[in-house]
C-alpha cells in the first residue's frame, strides 16, 4: 500500500490560479495613483529628453568637420588640412577679435538723436 501525507491525495488549488487574466482587483489602493502619475511623468520627461538630445553620430561629426575645413579653405585660412586637428571649433567658426571693443559685432552706428527730435516735434 502507498502512503500519502494529506490523506486525500489531491493538492489544494491556489487562489492565484483562480484569478482571471488582466482583471485586477475591484478597489483602487492608495499607492496605485501615485505610481501611475509617476510613470506617466517619467515617460513624458524621457520622451522629451531623447527627442531633443543632440545628434552625436560619427556621420554628423564628420560632415560638420568636412564643412568647416572647406569653409576655411574657401576663406584662405587653411592651405592643407592636418591629420588629427579639429577645425570645427568656436575659434575657427567665429571672429573673437574685434577692431572696436565697444562694437564687437561691427555694426553700423545708428544715431538715436534723430529719433528723439522727431518725438519732441510730434508732442508739440
Amino acid at each position: 500500500p502507498r502512503r500519502t501525507m494529506a490523506g486525500g491525495g489531491h493538492q489544494p488549488v491556489s487562489r492565484s490560479m483562480e484569478a482571471k487574466l488582466f482583471e485586477g482587483h475591484p478597489e483602487n489602493e492608495g499607492w496605485e495613483t501615485t505610481i501611475y502619475v509617476t510613470y506617466a511623468a517619467s515617460l513624458v520627461l524621457i520622451t522629451f529628453a531623447l527627442g531633443f538630445a543632440p545628434d552625436t553620430s560619427i556621420k554628423t561629426w564628420a560632415s560638420s568637420e568636412a564643412r568647416a575645413r572647406l569653409e576655411l579653405q574657401a576663406k584662405g585660412k587653411l592651405d592643407q588640412p592636418v591629420f588629427g586637428v579639429h577645425y570645427d571649433t568656436p575659434e575657427n567658426k567665429y571672429e573673437f577679435e574685434s577692431k572696436n571693443p565697444d562694437n564687437p559685432f561691427d555694426e553700423e552706428e545708428d544715431d538715436d538723436d534723430d529719433d528723439d527730435e522727431e518725438e519732441e516735434e510730434e508732442e508739440e
